[in-house]
């Protein structure tokens, strides 16, 4: 049983690496709580260390889908897909959203694309549906109400 908290220390103590990858934090993050619920199921039949082991195999493949899947991220507008610690798309500057994340509110989407845009480098101002500033080329900024 020593070795078995051993090793479930070992595993938090990994989760916090931050060289780690989203996709193997929730691998030893699944692996360590598979590991402890195997452990508990293996225990009332008799085979604690056969529990832990199954437990962990299951909870790591499905931490690591878990962690892949949180990695993962597209622009709403070019549609391109990013992983990594990228929040903005390094084409057009949309913020990236996560897989599976929902769509912004009619009501937020409609008071963002109301409010006008302007240029930080002429000052020039535009409706809100341009992207770029014709006078320079500079991508348009949101104007704050």
């Amino acid at each position: 049983m020593k070795n078995f908290v051993g090793f479930l220390a070992l595993c938090v103590l990994a989760m916090g690496c931050a060289s780690a990858t989203p996709t193997q934090q929730g691998a030893l993050g699944g692996s360590a709580i598979g590991a402890g619920i195997g452990a508990i199921i293996g225990h009332q039949s008799g085979h604690t260390a056969e529990g832990a082991l199954i437990g962990a195999a299951a909870g790591g493949l499905g931490g690591a889908l878990v962690g892949d899947a949180m990695a993962s991220k597209f622009c709403p507008t070019c549609g391109r897909q990013y992983t990594g610690g990228q929040n903005n798309c390094p084409l057009d500057g949309t913020a990236l959203r996560m897989k599976g994340a929902p769509a912004q509110t009619t009501q937020q989407q409609s008071t963002e694309t109301n409010l006008p845009k302007f240029c930080s480098v002429c000052g020039r101002s535009y409706p809100a549906d341009k992207t770029y500033c014709s006078e320079d080329g500079t991508q348009l900024k949101q104007k704050q109400s």
